[in-house]
């Protein structure tokens, strides 16, 4: 399908701070097209249960999403914690295959993960956060 970017595996924290009781309840997947042309791209979120080892979990797809922006527009992604999805001490990784590299020559992405607006800073990547798929 193209090129392929991932956040890389990271962790949903059981609250979005210290000093609060308000568990992490969604995550976002913010994507633009700033570019002048039609872009598609295959959105997937992979989730791994808490496990500690030596006991392993098989990974599950939570998200597998084909998007498709016109040029200059954009949308959001948004997927809320529950049992078939994602829960506080998961380990997520996003994945985004198709019309996007490093360079924003194609669709761009963010990640947002929080409460009811309030981030958990170890759920905010930029764009440029993303790391390149090499399948070779």
């Amino acid at each position: 399908m193209g090129d392929k970017i991932t956040s890389g595996p990271f962790f949903i924290p059981l609250f979005i701070d210290g000093t609060s009781n308000l568990p992490v309840d969604r995550l976002l997947i913010g994507l633009k097209n700033p570019t002048n042309q039609t872009k598609t791209v295959c959105v997937t979120v992979d989730r791994c249960a808490d496990t500690i080892f030596p006991t392993t979990a098989p990974e599950s797809t939570i998200l597998n999403q084909q998007v498709t922006l016109p040029s200059e527009h954009c949308t959001v992604l948004r997927i809320f914690a529950g049992p078939t999805t994602f829960q506080g001490d998961n380990m997520l990784r996003v994945t985004v295959e198709g019309d996007t590299d490093k360079e924003a020559e194609g669709i761009e992405v963010a990640l947002f993960g929080g409460n009811d607006g309030r981030p958990t800073v170890t759920m905010v990547f930029k764009h440029e956060d993303f790391i390149e798929v090499d399948e070779d």
